[in-house]
């Protein structure tokens, strides 16, 4: 898995590539445990080139986003999910717990 970064306006905004899985996810994790512990505003992260989440990759997501939470008292924002990922967001009620938003854009604009 690759991944480049922003920060726009404090948010930083992870673009993922590739599979979220048990190979690639010890990576994404490093990153996403250093990044609750610096001062942003919002955590969004883009899975438009992810084509592949498995269990260990949700349960990062589950996991960084309560850290994150904590802290900050904000959730991630988890965009552009491919329409694979969605049905295991679905039945998973990731939903309720994050804010997926279906494009980039939202995401970096909304109030939530």
């Amino acid at each position: 898995m690759d991944y480049r970064e922003e920060i726009i306006d404090n948010r930083l905004i992870l673009h993922l590539e590739g599979n979220l899985d048990m190979l690639n996810a010890g990576i994404f994790k490093e990153r996403m445990m250093q990044a609750i512990q610096e001062d942003h505003d919002r955590i969004i992260i883009n899975l438009e080139k992810v084509s592949f989440v498995d269990s260990s990759g949700f349960g990062l997501l589950i996991i960084a986003n309560d850290k994150f939470q904590k802290k900050s008292g904000s959730q991630l924002y988890i965009t552009n999910v491919a329409k694979s990922i969605q049905q295991i967001f679905k039945i998973s009620k990731i939903g309720d717990v994050m804010h997926i938003f279906d494009n980039l854009e939202s995401a970096k604009n909304s109030n939530l």
